[in-house]
């Protein structure tokens, strides 16, 4: 209960931007002590503590998965965000989709929404997200021909959706150096195209905020709450290392030039999330003909990708005929259980809006969700809203530098440089010291 009302307190704090006195500090203390004692995996390397936002669990066919991560970059009040994940592995059954939000790090979630959106999927495809957040309809999946990285061929790993991921080490000097990965799609037809990319991110990124975090050591919570009232070239400086490290970036052969035609971006090493980068249309296109038959086959199609070495994990990598857009129907949950029971005071804040959810780690909750009728068969994403306050451990205090701070802000591609060397050290053992320092109750 006490871990609780300081948790309640700290957020009362931050979204007051009352922070002239030193109650979040103290606050954070307090719950630096309960890190110390509940994960002895992150002694040894405490860039490597399991987090990154709420988990959320669904039956997926055969038993319970990980199936999305909320608001994943929202690290702080002023960030907060709605977050779209796809939820394109879970399985309806009874007409209800439930979800088992979960809090499993040294953190404080604080939730406001946590809806389904439910959108109708065309009998021979599916339904993907677009980079601004409106659903279309995919159709004709095609697997590369193709693909090719620094590694040599990489098909095998982006042909399918599998678990098979092609990822890389980063490099050594430079945490920002990139690579290229070559796509060939042969037969490519001439209609309105789309890659679809289905990817997370490793724990690079995580081990960067950290060393953020440890950097602002005492001063965390000030330097975070202050971004509610920062200018927006404050803010921007400090999503420079964000910028720097990029999202997967998707490029075409147009008559012997590279076009970039966007970028993949997902916050979170956790769960991957997939969407669709349309492909700019090349000047010898032309539309379908008036009766609706379909027009001859331009091949091949040569795609490139452009990533930040070993920042990406990449699933799966299609190509598709993107249909028009889609109406979607968002629907609430009707039940919220902890324990079992029913949590009439947690449904209330994820759905009446008065007040946000906060959970503490080791936090269980059951989302139930009931789909109206007909909808059975839709396409499913969750999109969630919030942010999320990260425990500072003992160990991050201890290398508080206000000099490496600011460079990194001001300097961010010379600070990932300096980082480089200390995470190649670090980088063999993250994943095992990562998923072996989740919390659990």
């Amino acid at each position: 209960e006490r871990d609780l009302e300081v948790a309640v307190d700290t957020v009362a704090l931050f979204e007051s931007d009352a922070l002239t006195v030193p109650g979040p500090v103290a606050a954070l203390t307090v719950m630096t002590g309960v890190g110390a004692a509940i994960t002895m995996f992150c002694v040894s390397y405490p860039k490597a503590c399991f987090g990154s936002c709420p988990t959320f669990y669904a039956w997926d066919g055969e038993r319970q998965a990980l199936v999305a991560e909320g608001f994943s970059s929202s690290v702080a009040p002023a960030l907060e965000a709605s977050d779209l994940d796809a939820l394109d592995r879970v399985r309806p059954r009874a007409g209800r989709v439930t979800l088992t939000m979960l809090n499993e790090a040294l953190e404080t979630h604080v939730v406001r929404r946590a809806d389904l959106v439910l959108a109708p999927r065309p009998a021979d495809g599916r339904i993907v997200a677009l980079p601004d957040g409106s659903l279309a309809q995919a159709i004709a999946w095609l697997p590369p021909d193709a693909a090719t990285g620094p590694e040599g061929d990489c098909l095998d790993a982006l042909a399918k959706r599998d678990g098979l991921e092609r990822s890389s080490p980063a490099d050594s000097t430079d945490l920002a150096a990139r690579e290229t990965i070559e796509l060939r799609f042969d037969d490519a037809p001439r209609q309105p195209l789309g890659l679809v990319l289905t990817a997370r991110q490793s724990l690079l990124s995580t081990y960067v905020f950290y060393q953020t975090l440890a950097w602002m050591g005492r001063s965390a919570p000030k330097w975070l709450a202050s971004l509610g009232s920062a200018s927006a070239p404050t803010k921007s400086r400090t999503l420079g290392v964000t910028s720097a490290l990029g999202g997967v970036e998707v490029q075409v052969e147009r008559e012997g030039r590279w076009i970039r035609a966007g970028e993949f971006r997902e916050t979170g090493p956790l769960a991957s999330d997939t969407r669709a980068i349309p492909i700019p249309a090349a000047s010898a296109d032309v539309p379908p003909s008036p009766n609706g038959s379909t027009p001859p086959a331009a091949a091949p199609l040569r795609v490139r990708l452009s990533l930040a070495r070993g920042l990406w994990r990449l699933d799966r990598v299609a190509l598709v005929t993107l249909g028009d857009t889609v109406a979607t129907r968002v629907v609430a949950p009707t039940r919220v259980l902890r324990h079992g029971r029913r949590d009439p005071d947690a449904l209330a804040c994820l759905t009446q809006g008065h007040r946000p959810l906060v959970t503490l780690p080791g936090d269980t909750l059951e989302l139930v969700y009931e789909l109206p009728a007909g909808h059975e068969d839709d396409e499913l994403f969750l999109r969630s809203r919030g942010y999320y306050l990260e425990w500072m451990r003992d160990a991050w205090i201890a290398e508080e530098n206000p000099q490496r701070l600011a460079r990194l802000f001001l300097e961010p591609r010379a600070a990932l440089r300096e980082m480089a060397p200390a995470y190649k050290r670090a980088e063999p053992a993250l994943e095992a010291t990562f998923w072996g320092s989740r919390y659990a109750r």
